[in-house]
């Protein structure tokens, strides 16, 4: 009888804590949806996510189609965004360049936050030397420009799409290792992981089941805005000849290639700034928009 009033006390237990979990994730929704300038911006990044995904169902021409006959031709009904000096359709490469751009921008920035969220936990947790040791690493990484940086280990490695995915995620581990480092330190000392330490539990248990799901909202949220400055960083690299190399449609690449006619042909390099500047900027709003519905301190 006893082992019957415990289960359904713990079954209990368990559903009102299913239920503030769901009601806490609905009130963050619902106050993200009264943010509009972040649901736009949510709505043209999955556009792009739906033109990188299906461009050779969207794009109307291939990447690469040549026609030397209609070169650097003007914006008009048959090509929305004009040719370039190839005679190659720069609306359906930049479709095309939102492949690589997007996966450079997703792979570069789960690197940088697994690993800086492993130096952070590690770190904030242990603390004494092993905290000393990973964060003056971290200090002396964070002590070079992040675009200085990736620079470097990009000539160091060579163009390339996975050498720009490292270099570009190097660059912005010290952002998660030190928002998790002081995440864990306020959290570490906290009564709940106390009493989690009295009943046997582990430190690696404590970390994963008691600390990083209190740490997952400032994760998340620096995550979002990091894409954008992936973007950037990629088409930077790309830009100066380090990221990745023509014929393949990248949108820094692009402007490389269109500078020299800038002066004549403004279209060839416009359409492909103005990409990576609405991308960037709706990564941007979009993460403002998350901090904003995940931060308690603004619930009315």
């Amino acid at each position: 009888m006893n082992n019957k009033n415990s289960t359904d006390t713990t079954v209990a237990y368990s559903n009102e804590i299913f239920g503030r979990k769901k009601s806490l994730l609905k009130e963050v929704w619902e106050r993200f949806l009264k943010n509009k300038p972040a649901i736009v911006c949510l709505f043209i990044i999955a556009l792009l996510i739906i033109c990188a995904v299906f461009a050779e169902q969207i794009a109307p021409y291939g990447p690469d189609d040549q026609d030397l006959t209609r070169k650097l031709q003007l914006p008009s009904l048959k090509f929305p965004f004009g040719t370039d000096e190839y005679g190659r359709d720069i609306l359906s490469r930049i479709i095309y360049g939102a492949r690589p751009s997007l996966l450079v921008a997703a792979v570069s920035v789960t690197f940088s936050c697994i690993a800086g969220t492993f130096i952070g936990c590690v770190a904030g947790y242990y603390g004494n030397i092993v905290d000393n040791s990973f964060m003056r690493l971290i200090d002396i990484i964070q002590a070079i420009p992040s675009m200085m940086l990736a620079i470097s280990i990009a000539a160091m490695l060579g163009s390339g799409l996975g050498n720009v995915m490292i270099a570009v995620g190097i660059g912005t581990i010290p952002n998660y290792a030190r928002l998790v480092r002081a995440s864990i330190l306020s959290l570490k000392e906290q009564e709940f992981i106390e009493a989690a330490r009295s009943v046997g539990a582990g430190n690696i248990h404590i970390i994963f089941r008691h600390i990083l799901p209190n740490c997952l909202a400032p994760i998340i949220v620096q995550a979002t805005m990091s894409i954008g400055a992936a973007i950037t960083a990629a088409a930077g690299l790309s830009f100066i000849g380090l990221g990745i190399m023509p014929p393949t449609p990248e949108w820094g690449s692009m402007l490389s290639s269109g500078r020299a006619l800038m002066r004549r042909y403004w279209h060839v390099v416009t359409f492909p700034g103005l990409m990576i500047m609405m991308t960037v900027f709706s990564f941007n709003i979009l993460g403002d928009g998350l901090r904003d519905a995940m931060d308690p301190r603004l619930k009315k």
